[in-house]
């Protein structure tokens, strides 16, 4: 650990309100049962594969993976083309409702970004193309479906999305941002996220979406931007949370160090998993962790594979000692489209194969002018280590 990330993770106001207002449960009764670790990689593995089937296609001219970039009109990966509410295709998430009616129906008259909307809905419910524009909203009830839905807003230091569900929630196709711009500032659509600072600023910005109970996140093909991070629970041996083609990019005010700059920031400290990150695009510039496992509790079994992930502080955090279990790493583009304060990996900590985990087919992505001046083009298509070093040859550690 660097004394400036040090310094950001524990003394920034952002980080502080972060961990002490909205603090994340601890699942210390968290039980790793043979039959149920069993259960849960069975799962991971089910899920892994319908995140896959779940992707856009690839245009009939493809590209591979280290050749694309998000918004460069390929849409290979998670991008404004194929995110958020206004791509909603029919059938979204099985579910038979229509693609996306080229607008969306207020949930009430006179939404104000100054005031705060409460949703009460009957368990198992559906809600579909609906906009909601509130100081906060707060979500009641038990596995919600969110789909093809505009939730924008002004927070700063607060949450915009606050859901008190017991067991499950689901986002597909939804678009979470600020409520003052219909873009980022600094992002024209045509790179992954702003290179230049200070993204939306902190008095127009919303700082999280928070599971407040046990709620287990589905979130896919979500479109999220003008935050400071989405503090959601990990999962659970039997329900991992589901992380698949969502654009995460562009985070508010990264001129200061307020916020705590996360992409994906899941119980925060630890003893968390099993969890599912495939194909996302998580860029932006940042002082932490585009995957912000923070804490020093033991996570296990998480996967994140077949991402984007450029910029941030650290771009991967995965604990802060080196106790984490059954851990893959596989498949990751990691791009030095943009400037990144540290390195790949928070504090090189890597377990390795002794504690099950895997790291192969993790690329470094590099072209001329890139923001993130440690790689050069002659690292291009190389593999990343958990070194942070590239390397001609995968690590087999």
């Amino acid at each position: 650990m660097t004394t400036s990330e040090r310094d950001i993770k524990t003394s920034s106001r952002g980080a502080l309100y972060k961990r002490r207002h909205f603090p994340v449960i601890r699942f210390s009764r968290f039980i790793r049962a043979t039959v149920a670790v069993a259960a849960a990689t069975a799962l991971m593995a089910s899920a892994s594969s319908a995140g896959a089937e779940s992707r856009v296609p690839a245009p009939a001219t493809s590209v591979s993976a280290v050749d694309a970039r998000p918004n460069d009109g390929s849409g290979y990966w998670p991008d404004f083309s194929n995110t958020g509410y206004a791509n909603t295709p029919a059938n979204a998430g099985g579910l038979g409702l229509g693609a996306y009616p080229g607008s969306l129906t207020d949930y009430a008259a006179n939404m104000s970004a100054s005031k705060p909307l409460t949703l009460r809905y009957p368990d198992n419910s559906v809600i579909s193309f609906k906009h909601f524009l509130a100081l906060k909203v707060s979500i009641y009830g038990d596995n919600l479906t969110f789909v093809g839905c505009l939730f924008e807003g002004t927070d700063p230091n607060d949450n915009l999305i606050q859901i008190y569900s017991d067991n499950n929630i689901k986002f597909l196709y939804s678009t979470l941002k600020p409520n003052s711009y219909s873009m980022p500032p600094g992002n024209d659509g045509t790179v992954s996220s702003s290179h230049s600072k200070p993204g939306t600023p902190f008095d127009k910005s919303w700082q999280l979406a928070t599971t407040m109970k046990e709620a287990v996140a589905v979130m896919d093909h979500n479109d999220i931007w003008g935050n400071a991070g989405l503090e959601m629970v990990t999962g659970f041996p039997d329900r991992p949370s589901t992380w698949t083609n969502n654009y995460i990019h562009d985070m508010a005010d990264t001129s200061h160090n307020v916020y705590h700059h996360d992409g994906i920031g899941p119980q925060s400290e630890g003893n968390g998993g099993p969890m599912i990150v495939d194909h996302n695009t998580l860029a932006s510039l940042g002082n932490t962790n585009a995957l912000a496992l923070q804490g020093d509790g033991v996570y296990d079994h998480i996967s994140f594979t077949n991402n984007y992930v450029s910029g941030w502080g650290y771009a991967v955090s995965i604990g802060v000692t080196d106790n984490a279990t059954n851990i893959t790493v596989t498949g990751n583009i990691f791009s030095a489209e943009l400037e990144q304060l540290y390195g790949f990996l928070y504090g090189n900590i890597w377990g390795g194969s002794a504690r099950g985990s895997t790291w192969r087919d993790n690329l470094v992505q590099a072209r001329t002018g890139d923001g993130n001046s440690a790689f050069s083009t002659a690292d291009n298509g190389k593999y990343l280590w958990p070194d942070g070093e590239s390397h001609t040859t995968d690590y087999t550690g």
